[in-house]
């Protein structure tokens, strides 16, 4: 934890890194691997030799609550002034859902110069993400504002089914050869008198 009781002002700055496999700027255009880094830092920042943009205050990401235990909770990041064209094209034809999500923060003194280290903050992937429009019918221009619904990791581990089948198709992807479950197909619904005489 950082110690901040010694500085009479910081800043803080959020930053958001997403891994998207599936992206892609056209409808036609084929998919490439990209990374998105953006933050609300007043400049541009470099974590890791990785450049993330400063956007301002187009970014708002909700407050989450620090807690000992790990819990399933979400985060909104939100970005705002999207043009409609061409932008717009770029969230709507790649594949957003699922995409790892990171996000850091970092503690800055007003001049501007980090304080400890850029600390981690959320770890999670794109659980969905919707599209908010604002037309100016008088300037004949609009923009879009784009929120994503970000679950943590550990919601996914909440989810997880674990566990194998019973059946003899199941035991023979993992054990080819064993042939203990063969038999279970003709002993389903038949009645067993237990303890009977």
């Amino acid at each position: 934890m950082i110690d901040l009781s010694t500085y009479s002002a910081v800043r803080s700055a959020l930053f958001v890194r997403i891994q998207i496999d599936d992206y892609r700027t056209s409808p036609s255009g084929s998919y490439t691997s990209e990374v998105l880094n953006f933050s609300d830092h007043n400049a541009n920042y470099v974590i890791n030799t990785e450049t993330y943009e400063n956007i301002g205050n187009l970014l708002s990401i909700t407050s989450s609550t620090s807690e000992l235990r790990a819990t399933p909770d979400t985060v909104n990041i939100t970005i705002a002034g999207i043009p409609i064209n061409p932008n717009i094209y770029e969230i709507v034809h790649s594949k957003i859902k699922s995409a790892p999500v990171d996000i850091y923060r970092g503690y800055f003194t007003s001049a501007g110069v980090l304080i400890g280290s850029i600390q981690g903050r959320f770890s999670g992937f794109v659980n969905n993400y919707s599209l908010n429009e604002d037309i100016d019918f008088v300037a004949k221009d609009g923009t879009i504002s784009v929120q994503l619904e970000c679950a943590s990791n550990t919601s996914t581990l909440s989810t997880k089914v674990a566990g194998r089948k019973t059946n003899p198709v199941s035991m023979k992807q993992f054990f080819s050869t064993d042939t203990s479950f063969d038999n279970v197909p003709t002993l389903e619904n038949t009645e067993f008198m237990f303890g009977g005489s």
